[in-house]
């Protein structure tokens, strides 16, 4: 996970890799991983307005690769890189976590590189991230 530096969540824990860069396919922004599932896609709105998204892809790592890959590691441009525990990351008293990420880590690893996840915001609260499985069914998870 990445501690981001940048607004609009400035000390608050993201994913890491899946945003493309101008000119970038979704694979090259994650070709660096050895085997990767591509999961779904995650759009952001803010007050009606599309701001976006990313590709979202997970990976086994193996317990030899987290000891040999020393974190955490300053990564100035983004932030701080380092390993956290997925029970970490969905504890309820945890609020340094992108309120999104929260929401979506719950059904990522069900879901297939199909589905969307649409995060809306109301100026910076959250007021909804909806999942909908190849756009033929549709569940929301309101933010609380």
């Amino acid at each position: 996970m990445f501690q981001i530096v940048w607004s609009p969540w400035i000390g608050r824990w993201n994913g890491v890799c899946g945003k493309i860069d101008h000119g970038e396919t979704p694979y090259d922004c994650m070709a660096w991983l050895s085997q990767y599932i591509s999961r779904s896609m995650i759009r952001w709105y803010r007050d009606g307005a599309n701001l976006g998204g990313v590709y979202l892809f997970t990976a086994e790592v193996s317990e030899k690769v987290m000891a040999e890959y020393i974190t955490p590691k300053c990564l100035c441009h983004e932030g701080i890189l380092d390993w956290k525990s997925i029970d970490w990351l969905l504890n309820p008293d945890n609020t340094g976590v992108v309120d999104n990420v929260q929401i979506i880590l719950k059904g990522l690893f069900n879901a297939s590189e199909h589905s969307l996840w649409k995060a809306k915001y109301n100026g910076s609260v959250l007021s909804s991230c909806e999942y909908s499985e190849e756009k033929t069914q549709s569940a929301t998870h309101k933010a609380t």
